[in-house]
């Protein structure tokens, strides 16, 4: 071969700019295809309120603004899929960035979107104008920071901390969740002799900025130091409906002057109904915020009297919440709560597609063929991460501690949302994906030669 040729086959390939774009542009529609088969982004009950906060400049006394700050910009009165389709953007970055933490080729994220496009809710949790999606991704975005920060360069690092910040802010759960995620994991890394502390400070400052946010919000728009004013009502009716709450009541009602004591024969027999009926003992009390001036000497008064009835309660709803994951939980359709506003906001063409959609006629579910394939991944991803676990460990492998993440994120997404709330599947089957996702890059990065976790 002649030194020209050799040149010539040595000459590095040039490839085009476009390409790093190309792959994260196809995973984008892979992920709302559940709205485009409906005919517009799905929707909830709580979606009217965030629609509606921004535009009315109002604090809802039930739900964070920050993702109705964050839509806003977004729709701006006039369609709400850009909202959807930036979900599905902010899903696929965070995504990709847990593949870089991986080490994986960049066809990985097209193939882990793929997968999880077709066997998992994620998809429809992505298409829904509601904050839920939010929750799995902080936990892996916090997971970057906590276990890969040196992966990253210092203003990636900044940015991820702002974007988890955010998704922790938006919703009320989520404070506890990453709390409770960093209170076990980093002392677990320390123990195992692979944690630097110095590089935990940008997973603690996530919550930490989340939890001044919340405070500072409430504080000026409620009055109250709290990072949920009014979120006892939630806990009251749990105590209430797990039964040492209905005892106090009947015990110590009329004397304490309690607003729910003269509507003691008008409790609904479930606690959704307690929360959210017209006509429910929390509306004739005065409504949510009057009522919330009484919960906390109600759930002390409970604690007190039946402790280790609360306590089997709680451990009864956790282990409910975490089996309950099935596909298709609040599919039903929200005319009122979510079309009252749209109606109201939106122009002509938006209104008459919302109710053109599947979901408002009332034909939009998950098929059965599907929900199976849902279900079947779930729990095949848990056992997946379980056999993984011990394969990285023994490697040192950084995916560790993203199949660890993973796993405990379950009983403490279910404790906090189905103990101390009331266990429903779209509590559960928002986030139990992350195993079958984080055992899907496992494979292919234990597969390549070890990389040691020096994090």
């Amino acid at each position: 071969m002649s030194c020209r040729e050799d040149q010539a086959v040595r000459r590095p390939v040039r490839r085009s700019p476009f390409i790093p774009w190309l792959i994260p542009a196809l995973c984008v529609p892979c992920l709302i295809w559940p709205a485009l088969w409906n005919g517009y982004p799905i929707v909830f009950a709580d979606t009217g309120t965030y629609l509606s906060q921004a535009m009315h400049r109002y604090l809802g006394w039930d739900r964070p603004v920050f993702y109705s700050f964050f839509i806003w910009p977004l729709h701006l009165a006039l369609t709400t899929w850009p909202v959807i389709v930036v979900q599905s953007g902010l899903t696929v970055l965070v995504l990709d960035l847990t593949r870089r933490a991986f080490d994986l080729a960049a066809w990985w994220l097209l193939a882990l979107t793929v997968f999880l496009a077709l066997a998992t809710w994620l998809p429809w949790t992505v298409s829904e104008l509601m904050p839920d999606l939010f929750t799995p991704l902080f936990v892996l975005s916090l997971s970057l920071l906590a276990f890969s920060a040196t992966r990253f360069r210092l203003w990636e690092r900044l940015a991820i901390t702002g974007l988890t910040a955010f998704m922790i802010a938006t919703q009320q759960s989520s404070v506890p969740l990453a709390l409770a995620l960093l209170i076990v994991i980093i002392p677990l890394r320390w123990l195992a002799g692979r944690a630097r502390v110095r590089l935990a400070r940008f997973a603690l400052l996530a919550p930490a900025l989340a939890i001044a946010a919340l405070v500072l919000v409430n504080t000026v728009g409620f009055g109250r130091i709290s990072l949920s004013p009014y979120g006892n009502v939630f806990v009251l009716a749990r105590v209430i409906y797990d039964g040492p709450g209905m005892t106090v009541l009947r015990r110590d009602c009329p004397d304490r002057g309690w607003r729910l004591c003269p509507y003691l024969d008008r409790f609904p027999p479930m606690a959704d109904d307690f929360l959210w009926g017209e006509s429910s003992p929390v509306m004739l009390a005065g409504g949510h915020k009057a009522v919330s001036a009484d919960a906390d000497a109600i759930i002390r008064a409970a604690i007190g009297a039946e402790p280790g009835r609360l306590i089997a309660a709680t451990w009864n709803n956790t282990i409910e919440q975490l089996t309950r994951f099935d596909s298709g939980d609040g599919l039903e359709s929200w005319n009122g709560p979510a079309g009252a506003w749209i109606d109201k906001d939106f122009p002509t063409r938006e209104r008459a597609a919302f109710h053109a959609a599947r979901q408002q006629l009332g034909t939009l579910e998950v098929p059965p063929p599907l929900a199976l394939v849902h279900r079947i991944a779930a729990l095949a991803g848990i056992a997946a991460a379980l056999v993984l676990l011990p394969v990285a460990w023994r490697r040192r492998h950084v995916a560790t501690w993203y199949l660890t993440a993973a796993l405990l994120a379950l009983p403490l997404s279910a404790a906090i949302t189905g103990g101390l709330s009331a266990p429903h599947d779209r509590y559960q089957s928002r986030i139990v994906w992350l195993p079958a996702g984080i055992a899907f890059l496992t494979v292919p990065a234990l597969r390549r030669r070890p990389r040691r976790d020096n994090t």
